[in-house]
């Protein structure tokens, strides 16, 4: 088998969702006796208390760990945020320059993912000088996101950008994308559908468990049976938009023992606690450790995944595999008919709300309220099923193992 190498800013002990799910694909490759290494930086957000020195190399479940130095600047910053992007990229350079005595087996395959967006630029060099097979794992695809949210404008700085990542996507062995909507945008670029293949993100069904019944988190929250629980839980970033849900429970149109609950982190949250300041149905909560996840997403009556319209085929919200495992109902700020809204309606797991759409927000919790809790765990169960049979761990770390050509 090749030995595997995986290049991306987060890793454990990081709490950010790419770095969770590279950690579970690393150590399940790992286990299927693939020698997997990841080149990684420092964590923005961890909860672990004895994750000890995370700027130290190390071996974890297996994997070998080489973290590279890199600036942290606070990240709802954008200077910060782009500082820290660019010095890890720099960190991953001279690391790769410095590896070069180790050498590199052909047959090894390397894979490249997009945090920061810069990585490629250095990676994919690299790469054809050490003759291994590229493969781009892409979360998200700059530098579309940027231009979509106005935080770059159209020009000759973002066309260049794109033109360079292009040319290398169109020498890699392989790229993995996330959704049709993603490989459509790339066909876009002008790269051919052959050369891309779709791997979900997953959830691991063993670790979550729904845990519905007396649940000991919602006990510690202060959330009674009586009331019903709107929860995101994730990233707070610009991507997501969640004011709408902040100006939803300011409304006197939400129906009483309705509360909301934001837990997680992200350049937005010190905005999102602001506008909500004074509402007393608006609560907010930093990660639960890994092992009461269950118990986080289970607490929730009704979750919520949301996306700003301007990025389909950007990326995909992987928290939707967590909700299915717990099953939980879902309530998509979504696009009308993109990938996840037509998901939710075919398989009857919720609601779905256009981005911004307030007064329909309320509606949506208002018939929730009106369900009761046996219809809405009975809508929750359909999810777990799907979860189960379609985008649990094994499932589609298996399809990426295959779509990387790691079991040749």
């Amino acid at each position: 088998m090749p030995n595997v190498t995986f290049f991306n800013r987060s890793y454990w002990p990081d709490s950010q969702a790419t770095g969770q799910l590279l950690t579970e694909l690393a150590e399940f490759l790992t286990a299927k006796n693939h020698s997997v290494r990841v080149v990684v930086g420092l964590p923005n957000f961890t909860h672990i208390k004895d994750a000890g020195n995370v700027e130290e190399d190390a071996v974890r479940n297996g994997v070998a760990i080489h973290r590279l130095a890199h600036s942290q600047r606070p990240i709802h910053k954008k200077v910060g945020r782009l500082q820290n992007l660019i010095t890890f990229t720099l960190a991953v350079r001279k690391w790769l320059k410095q590896d070069r005595q180790s050498g590199s087996a052909t047959g090894d395959v390397w894979v490249c993912e997009t945090d920061p967006f810069f990585l490629p630029l250095v990676v994919g060099p690299a790469a054809r000088r050490r003759g291994v097979k590229l493969v781009y794992y892409l979360q998200d695809i700059y530098p579309d996101v940027v231009v979509a949210l106005d935080v770059a404008s159209e020009s000759l700085i973002t066309r260049t950008l794109r033109n360079r990542l292009k040319r290398e996507y169109q020498r890699a062995d392989k790229i993995i994308v996330l959704d049709e909507d993603m490989k459509a945008r790339l066909v876009g670029w002008g790269l051919s559908p052959a050369k891309i293949a779709i791997v979900p993100n997953w959830m691991d069904c063993e670790l979550v468990r729904p845990s519905k019944v007396q649940n000991p988190l919602r006990q510690d929250w202060g959330v009674s049976d009586d009331e019903v629980l709107v929860m995101h839980s994730g990233n707070m970033g610009m991507t997501q938009r969640l004011e709408v849900l902040v100006d939803s429970f300011a409304s006197p149109d939400i129906p009483e023992d309705t509360r909301l609950l934001l837990v997680g982190n992200g350049s937005k949250k010190p905005f999102l606690e602001s506008h909500a300041a004074g509402l007393a149905n608006v609560s907010f909560h930093d990660y639960q450790p890994k092992e009461r996840l269950g118990e986080s997403l289970s607490a929730a009556d009704v979750h919520v995944v949301s996306m700003d319209a301007r990025i389909i085929g950007c990326l995909a919200p992987s928290k939707l595999y967590g909700i299915l495992a717990s099953a939980t109902p879902l309530l998509a700020i979504v696009p009308k008919n993109n990938a996840v809204w037509q998901f939710v309606i075919e398989n009857e797991l919720g609601w779905c709300v256009e981005p911004g759409d307030v007064a329909g927000v309320i509606k949506a919790i208002q018939h929730a309220k009106q369900l009761g809790r046996d219809k809405l765990r009975e809508m929750g169960a359909r999810g777990r099923a799907i979860a189960l049979d379609r985008f649990d761990r094994t499932i589609c770390c298996t399809q990426f193992e295959q779509a990387a050509g790691l079991n040749s």
